[in-house]
């Protein structure tokens, strides 16, 4: 699952270059709330921990800024922003069996606020962990490792910055059993909005069984336009980010007050026009959320849409059922003849033993059956839309001689529906995506196909794969093709293609697009490979995504 293989490829990427850091030693820092007065009431506790390799300095403006939204609330709120060993909290919490040594760290930063004169109260309505990038994993994880299944919880709640919590399991965003604010940026490079999505689904799903009021609450997700995952620790650069599209002080506003709010919604002390306030900031927030990834998700659905409840077949491909009709090529009317039934093989072995088929009706029309299949990145990877798109469909011919109908466009190439694949992600793309990736973005080049060696089935499947390559101007397509003439031996008048995602192109249009060439991608493995040099150790920036996939 999602918390295991995510610490475990965090772990061995940071083995691998740990050995080659600098002993870097930070101070912990602690933050009285503005117009701070001695008082003996409880007082609430913002407990920020650092992204990897940032020095723990460069969170102070962005918690002073959340301080002073916060007093606007009528909320006084406390910040500690502990130092990590190596700056690197997942050295001290590689599990939630090894923490003990992070918990050890916010302890000894909570302490420095009690010399200044906190008062603590009760940790599981006071005390608020929050964590940008790297440091959210940590506080993710932290939260687990001091919860246990009879006592309170350890923390009143999450606010996760450039980071999230698991995928699945007790602490995924549904089941996770406190509050938790999942706030990222539209031009992060590492946790890209598409990544995002996962748990934009998962708030969708928690608004439709628990209410609006109870999603914009307790389990926001939010992207926010126009800032980078940099913005979110003012004055490091992270290494591989994108520009962002506003200013330092504007984007520290926008973060400071967003946190703020969500604070605000979970004090009962809270004023019910300060309540009323917050929600509604949220709530537009989370609409705008909407309408930027609702593009990404419809993309998603054409690779596989699950089965109809009444079948027990595992659902089929929109995206597979729409190249067959363009691989027939035929005119407007005769395609209108044509009605394709796809069906999907989540196993790549059961795809093997499926063969696209066809019924003549009476009336004219021909139905035809078609196999699909999708390949993926890892889990732990930054890419969730499909590597790939497998079809096996009938051959142009083969079509043309059912209907009794020439084909319109004959010869039409697994490359030509890979164009269609970027002309349907450009007609769903987000406004602020496409004009930003027609002004800045790199496009695509369509290169011929390769065709299967001896266009045996088995090897198109298995060995053969799409292949992608980014150049300085633009990230390049290759189809793998297998095609049988009419009077083949074997399945003829078939043709099988591996198609690009539309939901790819959208992913590659909001993120990779807008960087300088840097990253060769290749399906052969269904994974991404790191080409570049690992940047400089003293300027480098472990996060999420770097440290799940991994330098190779």
């Amino acid at each position: 699952m999602w918390a295991g293989h995510s610490r475990f490829f965090l772990l061995a990427s940071l083995l691998s270059a740990f050995a080659v850091l600098p002993g870097e030693a930070d101070e912990h820092i602690a933050l009285k709330p503005p117009g701070y007065s001695n008082t003996s009431d409880p007082q609430k506790m913002l407990i920020f921990i650092p992204g990897g390799n940032v020095p723990n300095n460069h969170y102070e403006s962005t918690a002073r800024a959340i301080q002073a939204a916060a007093a606007e609330q009528e909320l006084m709120l406390w910040v500690v922003i502990p130092a990590a060993f190596n700056r690197l909290c997942i050295i001290e919490c590689t599990s939630t069996v090894t923490c003990a040594p992070l918990h050890s760290g916010v302890e000894s930063a909570l302490s420095l606020a009690l010399a200044q004169g906190w008062v603590r109260g009760a940790d599981s309505e006071d005390l608020w962990l929050a964590g940008h990038s790297l440091g959210g994993v940590c506080a993710n994880t932290l939260f687990q490792a001091y919860r246990s299944a009879s006592a309170a919880r350890p923390y009143a709640g999450l606010i996760l910055v450039g980071s999230y919590v698991d995928i699945s399991g007790n602490y995924s965003l549904p089941s996770y059993p406190a509050p938790v604010l999942t706030l990222n940026a539209e031009l992060d490079g590492l946790v890209r909005p598409g990544k995002t999505s996962v748990w934009w689904q998962q708030h969708m799903h928690i608004q439709e069984s628990r209410g609006e009021e109870f999603a914009i609450t307790n389990k926001p997700v939010i992207i926010l336009p126009k800032l980078n995952h940099s913005d979110f620790c003012p004055g490091f650069d992270v290494p591989d980010d994108l520009p962002a599209e506003v200013d330092q002080v504007e984007a520290t506003g926008i973060i400071a007050k967003s946190v703020a709010a969500f604070l605000a919604l979970q004090m009962e002390a809270t004023g019910v026009t300060d309540k009323l306030d917050s929600f509604e900031l949220i709530r537009q927030q989370i609409q705008w959320t909407r309408q930027f990834l609702s593009p990404y998700l419809q993309a998603q659905s054409m690779e596989h849409s699950a089965a109809d409840t009444m079948t027990s077949d595992e659902g089929s491909s929109p995206f597979c059922a729409e190249a067959q009709h363009l691989i027939a090529g035929l005119s407007d009317a005769d395609d209108a003849r044509i009605e394709v039934h796809d069906g999907f093989h989540a196993d790549s072995k059961n795809l093997e033993h499926c063969h696209p088929n066809w019924t003549a009706l009476e009336d004219g029309r021909l139905l035809v059956n078609s196999c699909s299949h999708t390949d993926y990145y890892p889990d732990t990877g930054q890419i969730t839309a499909a590597s790939e798109i497998a079809c096996k469909m009938l051959s142009s011919d083969r079509v043309a001689q059912q209907v009794k109908a020439g084909a319109a466009r004959p010869h039409v190439q697994c490359s030509d529906v890979n164009r269609h694949a970027v002309s349907l992600a450009e007609k769903l793309a987000a406004p602020s995506t496409l004009e930003r990736f027609r002004k800045k973005g790199r496009g695509w080049c369509f290169l011929d196909d390769t065709h299967t060696a001896g266009n045996i089935g088995p090897i198109w499947i298995f060995k053969d794969a799409l292949q992608l390559e980014e150049n300085a101007t633009c990230m390049s397509v290759t189809s793998p093709s297998l095609f049988t003439e009419l009077d083949g031996q074997t399945y003829p008048g078939c043709h099988y293609c591996k198609f690009l995602s539309p939901a790819f192109v959208l992913d590659w249009m909001m993120t990779d697009s807008l960087k300088p060439a840097q990253i060769f991608r290749s399906s052969q493995s269904h994974k991404l490979k790191f080409e570049t040099a690992i940047p400089k150790r003293a300027a480098m920036h472990f996060s999420l995504p770097q440290l799940s996939v991994g330098y190779q």
